[in-house]
């Protein structure tokens, strides 16, 4: 019952929070048997849930102060680490000191469990990832004097448009397995070495850097514009801008230039910094925006007491982007759940129980449609605005479609 509680735990905060979250070669992800993951920290512990949500049987490694309050027991679950300056609690299982913890986690997988690791040990949406530490490095170096024990790592990434927005859309890539074969005659400092050089390798190969924080904000909007209305993989996109496409860089310039100001002199709206215009059979924006419009006020008006606490904690508790979706989740959840739960029993007290249907109906609807009205609203405005600079935008988006679809081939 408790994995069973976790399991639906990630799966539903993830459906709450985030539009959409899609795995990247799903195909290398192990159906079974021991395996570590190693995977990259962006969003804090969000990130958890959203790998937890796409590998239900993964188990992770955390911090034991995570579980030390009754919110953290029930957000929290994994292999605890009790480092030094963690206070000693009672809860079990956990493991004091960073030796008997890595012991911990090779004695999880080499039992047949499917173990996450991030080996940064500390999230950051910046623009580059934080350095990688030996611990998972470590513990495949115990694994890896057992050849008998069929152990796969498997390096994973993950991609926010933008982490701590509700609804935004995220990607999970899966890059392909880290050898833990090792030569013999090594020593265990040496085979350390050697499989966290092949760890960081493959986390890079599944991570996306930029020498700036502004490079990488301008190739996140390059990214976002070149995957607008298609399937293409937005990590594809900033994988192909990651050494640099100048002539893409340029093109969105130039772009910004004649956009700030339309011939009318108003401002275009922005959606994660791109002009949005109507793609397609224009006449559907207005209509679905009429449908969609009210139901989402309904639904913001139906949940406003734990929508205004997400919205209150995400700002009085966060230190920095990567904990606002985290703090939001922990304050909006429960709230929604007693609110939720406080609408019922007064439906069943005025024999109104349809009516409390009718209220999860319109919430899951409506909830899950703000991030359609707004893109909608954005793109509506621009185009009462400046209908001229519809083609050309439209065009400027296909022809950054195609620059990084070549760069990438």
């Amino acid at each position: 019952m408790k994995s069973l509680w976790y399991r639906l735990l990630s799966r539903l905060l993830v459906t709450l929070y985030y539009h959409r979250v899609r795995v990247m070669n799903p195909q290398l992800l192990p159906a079974d048997g021991p395996i570590l993951f190693v995977a990259l920290h962006r969003n804090g512990a969000v990130d958890g849930y959203v790998y937890k949500s796409v590998i239900p049987r993964a188990n992770f490694l955390i911090s034991v102060q995570l579980r030390h309050s009754l919110l953290g027991r029930l957000f929290f679950s994994g292999v605890e680490v009790a480092r030094g300056k963690d206070r000693p609690v009672t809860e079990t299982p956990h493991v004091h000191g960073d030796n008997a913890a890595l012991d911990a986690c090779a004695d999880y997988v080499k039992r047949g469990g499917a173990l996450v690791i991030m080996p940064e040990g500390s999230s950051d949406l910046g623009h580059m990832h934080l350095p990688f530490r030996k611990g998972a490095a470590r513990i495949l170096a115990q694994l890896a004097l057992q050849p008998e024990l069929p152990v796969r790592v498997v390096p994973l990434g993950i991609h926010y448009e933008q982490a701590w927005a509700w609804q935004s859309d995220v990607e999970i890539v899966v890059g392909e397995p880290v050898s833990i074969v090792l030569p013999k005659d090594m020593t265990p400092a040496a085979q350390v070495n050697l499989l966290h050089e092949r760890i960081a390798h493959a986390l890079e190969a599944v991570a996306v850097q930029a020498e700036h924080a502004e490079v990488f904000a301008e190739r996140e909007r390059i990214a976002y514009a070149a995957t607008l209305g298609s399937r293409r993989s937005y990590f594809a996109a900033l994988k192909a801008l990651e050494n640099g496409m100048p002539e893409a860089e340029s093109m969105s310039a130039k772009l910004r230039e004649k956009t700030t100001r339309t011939p009318g002199g108003s401002r275009l709206w922005l959606y994660q910094g791109v002009p949005l215009m109507p793609m397609g059979s224009a006449w559907a924006y207005p209509l679905l925006w009429a449908v969609l419009f009210p139901l989402v006020v309904l639904a913001c008006l139906c949940n406003v007491v734990p929508l205004l606490c997400a919205a209150w904690a995400g700002k009085r508790f966060n230190d920095g982007r990567n904990t606002i979706a985290l703090w939001r989740l922990l304050v909006g959840f429960p709230c929604l759940l007693l609110w939720a739960a406080a609408l019922l029993v007064a439906a069943l007290w005025l024999q109104l129980l349809p009516l409390w249907f009718g209220y999860v109906a319109i919430s899951a609807l409506g909830l899950k449609s703000v991030r359609r009205v707004e893109k909608l609203g954005i793109t509506l405005h621009n185009w009462a605005v400046a209908p001229a600079l519809r083609q050309p935008l439209l065009q400027w988006r296909a022809d950054l479609e195609s620059l990084v679809r070549a760069d990438n081939v």
